[in-house]
């Protein structure tokens, strides 16, 4: 879709493709303020697809393609801590309440050089500490439930057929020795 003809309405679509919220686009393109109208004018047909095609210019020149985002969302959700950490062998140590707690020695961190591009692309920071390097990671639990969505996969567990919690995890345990599997009790209405 070329420039739009209109120059308002072109220039209102730059500034809702820069971010801006629609009350502000409105007054940019030298519109009187008035409340709503600016949401309206978002939703013209014409504005819409240009703002699609100014930001798909824009991710295209930048190199962004959604296999781009799938691959980078990937590093990220299936990055593994052993390739950038070091670590020997734990020391059980008394903690709280006689808890035993397990503490590493001989921490590390591998060289820039040594990590691999992936595992780079999954830390989001290393810094010095008062105690020694840090290192920490970008989120692989929203990574991957971004990637999820991404791929249609579904996040959230759904349950069907009536079954209360403590019924499922009582069908599916089986004690040792016993080969038969425990059938599901009866389903009761609330």
């Amino acid at each position: 879709m070329p420039v739009l003809s209109n120059p308002k309405w072109e220039l209102y679509a730059q500034e809702l493709a820069k971010g801006s919220t629609a009350d502000a686009a409105y007054r940019a393109a030298g519109y009187v303020p008035n409340p709503g109208n600016g949401t309206r004018l978002k939703l013209n047909e014409a504005i819409v697809k240009r703002i699609e095609e100014i930001l798909s210019q824009a991710a295209e020149k930048a190199g962004v393609t959604v296999e781009r985002i799938v691959n980078e969302l990937a590093k990220i959700g299936f990055a593994d801590i052993r390739k950038a950490v070091k670590w020997g062998e734990s020391v059980a140590l008394p903690g709280e309440d006689g808890a035993e707690v397990y503490v590493a020695h001989h921490v590390g961190l591998l060289s820039s050089t040594d990590i691999d591009d992936d595992t780079a692309a999954a830390i989001s920071e290393v810094r010095k500490t008062k105690d020694g390097i840090a290192i920490k990671f970008h989120d692989k639990r929203a990574a991957l439930a971004e990637l999820g969505k991404h791929l249609g996969l579904k996040t959230k567990l759904e349950l069907s057929g009536g079954f209360t919690l403590e019924q499922l995890v009582m069908a599916s345990f089986e004690p040792p020795g016993e080969q038969a599997p425990v059938s599901l009790p009866p389903k009761t209405d609330p």
